[in-house]
């Protein structure tokens, strides 16, 4: 009962602030330009590393991105950039 109560607080408050939903919440935003570049924000951890498969762990569960000749350009803490042919994006909910 109590986590609802935050969580429907919590809401409220992003409602009225305007708070965008990925920095409030801390969810993934993906972001594919083309079929050459993705970007992804707000990701937890890289599960698998495969130039035709990107397996990663984000709070809503894992992405899987399948492609070709894929390839990590740099990542942070909370950010990562891919390139490559990027044929499917897929949410593998835990």
């Amino acid at each position: 009962m109590k986590k609802e109560r935050t969580r429907r607080l919590k809401s409220g408050f992003v409602n009225v602030l305007e708070i965008p939903r990925d920095l409030a919440y801390k969810e993934a935003l993906v972001t594919l330009t083309g079929k050459k570049e993705l970007v992804i924000e707000n990701y937890k951890s890289i599960l698998l590393y495969r130039p035709e498969r990107v397996l990663m762990l984000t709070k809503n569960g894992r992405l899987e991105i399948l492609g070709k000749s894929m390839e990590i350009v740099y990542y942070t803490s909370d950010e990562m950039k891919i390139t490559g042919y990027i044929l499917n994006l897929r949410w593998i909910n835990n």
